[in-house]
C-alpha cells in the first residue's frame, strides 16, 4: 500500500542511519546508496531531496558530497517518511477509493479496514530507524 517512492525512501533511510550507527558519520554519496539498494540514482535523487527538504537529512554538494542524517536515528519516526514521501491519506481516505466513506456512511471493508489501519499508524509512528536497525541486527539474513 506504500508507494515504491515510499518503500525506497525508506530503504534509504535504514542504510544511511545504520551507517552512522556503524560510526560513519560522514556525507554518503548517493551513487553508492543506489548502488548498495539496487535503485535508480536519478529516482532516488528526487526522493532524498524531499527528505532533505523536511529536514531528515542534510545534502553536501562536491567530490565528497552526499547526504546524512540530519537528527539521530532513534528521533525518526517510520511514520515521518512516509507523510514526507506519500503524505497520510493511506491513513484516512477510504480502502477502496470511495468519497463519501466513513463511519456513518461506510464502505463494505470500512469496519474491518479502520482497525488495522490504525494499527498501521501505530506501528508507523512508534517505530524509529532506530529501532529497525537493531532487528535488522537481530537477524541474519536480511538485505535492504
Amino acid at each position: 500500500m506504500l508507494s515504491t517512492a515510499c518503500k525506497d525512501a525508506l530503504r534509504a533511510m535504514i542504510y544511511i542511519a545504520k551507517q552512522k550507527l556503524n560510526g560513519r558519520d560522514k556525507f554518503i554519496s548517493i551513487n553508492e546508496i543506489a548502488g548498495e539498494l539496487d535503485l535508480s540514482f536519478y529516482f532516488l535523487s528526487k526522493i532524498l531531496q524531499q527528505l532533505v527538504k523536511a529536514g531528515f537529512l542534510e545534502s553536501y554538494r562536491g567530490p565528497n558530497g552526499g547526504v546524512r542524517l540530519a537528527k539521530d536515528p532513534e528521533d525518526i519516526k517510520i511514520i515521518d517518511i512516509v507523510a514526507t514521501i506519500d503524505g497520510l491519506s493511506f491513513f484516512t481516505d477510504c480502502v477502496l477509493g470511495l468519497d463519501e466513506c466513513c463511519d456513518e456512511n461506510p464502505c463494505p471493508l470500512h469496519q474491518k479496514w479502520v482497525d488495522k489501519r490504525e494499527d498501521i499508524y501505530e506501528l508507523f509512528s512508534g517505530t524509529s530507524l532506530k529501532d529497525i536497525l537493531e532487528d535488522i541486527n537481530k537477524l541474519k539474513y536480511v538485505k535492504l
